[in-house]
């Protein structure tokens, strides 16, 4: 009967091709049962076909001759059991194998205490590789191994040179791969030429370099210098000043033979001012100072390493890898940029690089002073301060693209909590005093530091963006350390400092990264605080009580630490009568930031609502700012049963207002709805009233005051555009006038002949430009007219600026007919009662 197994049909195609969704046939189920039965028993007649191999390879290493492999042997008590394959045999005569009888074959197995008992190693052997270079380990030593290249009898010579073979040159076949200086004479000689060269020990006992061999061919010119010196200092008579000699000739034979073409070509293109893409290499030395545009601003760092590669769209370019002065927060120190020259064809004159030796700079001397001072200034911003800024503030957005913003007005400088509050973004340094160990010499400057992509456009590179690695222990410090309190930057660590300065927009509120030549000094306006409105004894409450708490805040606390340190005053009255002014007010006086704050900044969603308070506050506490809430309504509206999700902000708030450590101000302008809660944590409450005749007067006053201010200011400056418009007609009870001729106008004859075109445009604006910026002619007998319509204060301000632009338009000074036309053309948004209109009689009447 025939086995099913050796004789496998397969049905019908049609049959056999199928999915789990159809229905198999009793003889196609039958076929695939076997196939399986087949696959099964192949399986394992290849299992044993392994163990067979396997027994056979150790049994011929257990039978080696004595004295091959001494250190194998094992020492103890050995177990022979035995193993029975179902393999083939001979028939016991020596005669042919018999098929299907067992093998009896011999294994050892140890006694599991004598594992890893024995005195010795064992010796394994990497076997003949396959065509994906994989191997099995064997004891025998394989047969195709040579003697070893370097011995005895090679550590004779001076220099040992190993070459490879060649393709890409058609004059050779062979090229250096690799020197090792081994003269003593020759590293001693080469201990003065490669002094300082970064990544380079002379005094090794093998003193390797490979590559571009970067080392020897940066310092060419002092190796070629030195044997010339040498040369001329040598006596015949001295056999070891000779001998010297000879082994330094022997070094720059060899590589004036090998990189002949590149020392040539190198000295030949920067003799001549201009370099080509391949001789890069050449050009910039690790170590040495290299001047870079980025973003505007001009750099000098120290070369840390170069090497060719690509930039992000895989084109090729040749990176550098700088070195600059940066500061943390912390502590002074080293961080790194990598810059990148993409690739060119031919030549390109090295000053139009846009790094390049600082050497190759046409004025080097002024820009060295220039960047000394510059780091001289940011070296004084070290720390937390207070400064006003006008330029460009830009930070790091999604996907890694800057976001910039044009910034006018008040900054925080403080790079600590830069990375307080900003720890996705924070900087940190290697310490001054730390030398960064850079690539290996002559490997063609090895991998580039971390950090940002550098490129030749100012916007597409990595300005100052290297992390410089997170601190070891993970925490930030207090404060700065004391020994950099101490740390004095020198010229050098200044002229490498970066121009940016880390802080913080108060207007924008937003975290960015300052110029720091935008960075200018506050003018405070001393005139602030005067100018509030509000009775004598009041004012001195308010500058009493917040100066004095700024000063000794720490010497009150609560049962708990920290809670209840800080000030809370609730300013509360109608809109105009200065509750905003007073918060400005005092911080003006007290010279610190005021940062103003709204429900809106803070967003109605609960679960980041407190994360966002709690960060303002804390950066509030750590500038001794004062935090104005203004129109605070939302939070100190009383709580209702029915708006649990305004409730849940309330309750936020008032928690987390209990461990603020600064000076608070809420304004609102309804008490009436306040929340009981808040009564507790109120310290002081000041009610506002509408502003009186007297108190109108003063307000007018002032602002006619800052007018006529800002109208000497603007006068000392010249006019902004000389152009027709110094002919434009003034507009008189919403007519055109024509305008009178001028002086200039009327000249006949050959006075005005000389008179050019530009001459007499240019003399018009200037006559206008002085009319604009006059004083105001508003007198006390106006201002008593005034004062009598029932006004608030940011009404006033709005109508005086109105009939500024009216006056200046018409090139005229402020007078009270231009506040006139003003208010009889706005009246509709003035308060509407008796008074006023009994006062709006007398005034357009």
């Amino acid at each position: 009967m025939s086995n099913p197994l050796d004789a496998l049909v397969p049905p019908d195609e049609d049959h056999f091709f199928f999915t789990d969704d159809d229905e198999i046939d009793e003889e196609t189920r039958i076929y695939r049962l076997a196939l399986l039965r087949r696959i099964k028993r192949d399986r394992e007649a290849l299992n044993r076909q392994r163990r067979r191999k396997m027994a056979r390879r150790d049994a011929d290493s257990s039978s080696e001759p004595e004295g091959e492999g001494e250190a194998d042997q094992v020492n103890g008590t050995t177990k022979v059991i035995t193993i029975v394959t179902p393999a083939t045999t001979t028939d016991g005569k020596g005669g042919t194998p018999k098929e299907g009888e067992p093998e009896k074959e011999k294994l050892v197995k140890l006694d599991p205490e004598e594992i890893g008992m024995s005195v010795g190693y064992k010796n394994l052997y990497s076997g003949k590789e396959d065509k994906r270079g994989r191997f099995q380990w064997q004891t025998t030593i394989p047969e195709d191994l040579g003697k070893p290249a370097e011995d005895a009898e090679s550590e004779k010579w001076a220099i040992i040179v190993r070459h490879v073979k060649t393709y890409h040159d058609p004059k050779k076949v062979l090229s250096v791969h690799s020197i090792v200086v081994q003269s003593p004479l020759l590293k001693e000689l080469l201990k003065d030429v490669l002094a300082g060269y970064p990544g380079v020990t002379v005094g090794l006992k093998r003193l390797e370099f490979s590559g571009r061999f970067e080392p020897l061919i940066h310092r060419w010119p002092e190796l070629v210098k030195s044997i010339k010196e040498l040369r001329e200092r040598t006596d015949s008579d001295d056999a070891k000043a000779d001998e010297r000699l000879k082994h330094a000739e022997l070094l720059q034979e060899l590589l004036a033979t090998e990189f002949k073409d590149s020392i040539d070509s190198a000295t030949d293109l920067k003799s001549q001012g201009v370099m080509t893409y391949e001789h890069l290499w050449t050009l910039f030395q690790p170590g040495s100072l290299v001047f870079s545009k980025q973003q505007s601003q001009d750099r000098i760092f120290r070369l840390h390493g170069s090497r060719y590669g690509q930039d992000r769209n895989g084109n090729p370019v040749y990176w550098l890898t700088c070195q600059y002065v940066d500061y943390d927060g912390t502590r002074w120190g080293t961080n790194k940029l990598n810059v990148c020259i993409p690739a060119y064809e031919g030549t390109r004159p090295i000053t139009s690089l846009q790094t390049q030796p600082l050497d190759f700079h046409g004025d080097k001397t002024a820009l060295i002073e220039r960047l000394i001072e510059r780091g001289g200034k940011v070296e004084t911003l070290a720390g937390s301060h207070y400064r006003a800024y006008n330029g460009v503030g830009w930070r790091m957005g999604n996907m890694n693209v800057k976001e910039k913003y044009t910034v006018k007005g008040r900054v925080v400088i403080d790079t600590y909590g830069w990375n307080r509050f900003n720890p996705n973004m924070s900087v940190y340094v290697t310490a001054l005093h730390v030398k960064d160990v850079p690539a290996a010499a002559g490997t063609g400057g090895g991998a580039l530091a971390v950090g940002e992509y550098g490129g030749e456009d100012e916007y597409d590179d990595g300005f100052d963006s290297d992390d410089g690695g997170m601190p070891v222990d993970g925490f930030f410090a207090d404060e700065e350390d004391e020994d950099n309190k101490r740390v004095t930057l020198s010229d050098e660590q200044k002229m490498i400092c970066t121009p940016l300065v880390r802080g913080y927009a108060l207007k924008e509120k937003l975290w960015l990264n300052f110029f720091v030549n935008a960075v200018q000094d506050i003018d405070f306006s001393s005139r602030a605080f005067d100018s509030l409105v509000l009775p004598r004894n009041q004012k001195e409450l308010i500058l009493g009580f917040t100066a004095t708490q700024q000063s000794y805040r720490s010497q009150f606390d609560d049962v708990i630490e920290g809670k209840g340190r800080g000030i809370i005053l609730l300013l509360c009255g109608p809109p105009g009568v200065g509750k905003t002014l007073t918060a400005e007010s005092v911080a003006e006086e007290m010279k610190v930031p005021l940062y103003m704050m709204s429900a809106g900044d803070l967003g109605l969603d609960p679960r980041h609502v407190e994360a966002k308070l709690q960060g303002i506050l804390d950066m509030c506490t750590r500038w001794n700012a004062i935090l104005l809430l203004d129109e605070a309504d939302v939070f100190l509206e009383e709580r209702s049963l029915h708006e649990l999700e305004r409730n849940k902000l309330v309750s936020i708030f008032l928690r987390v207002l209990e461990y603020y450590e600064g000076i608070m101000f809420l304004t609102t302008n309804r008490v009436q709805t306040f929340d009981a809660a808040f009564q507790s944590r109120i310290h002081i409450s000041l009610n506002y009233q509408e502003l009186d005749t007297k108190s109108r007067k003063t307000v007018w006053k002032n602002f006619l005051a800052q007018h006529d201010l800002a109208q000497i200011s603007a006068r000392d400056r010249p006019p902004k555009a000389l152009f027709s418009a110094a002919k434009t007609k003034p507009i008189t009870n919403g007519h055109l006038e024509p305008t009178s001729p001028t002086p200039a106008d009327q000249t006949d004859g050959p006075a005005a002949a000389e008179t050019s075109p530009a001459d007499k445009e240019k003399s018009e604006a200037e006559a206008l430009h002085h009319k604009r910026t006059l004083p105001h002619e508003i007198t006390e007998k106006d201002l008593s007219k005034l004062c009598d319509m029932s006004m608030n204060g940011r009404q006033i301000k709005n109508i005086l600026k109105t009939a500024q632009l009216l006056a200046s338009k018409r090139g005229e000074g402020l007078s009270f007919e231009h506040v006139k036309t003003v208010m009889e053309v706005t009246q509709h948004l003035h308060n509407s009662n008796q008074e006023n209109e009994r006062t709006k009689s007398s005034l357009f009447n």
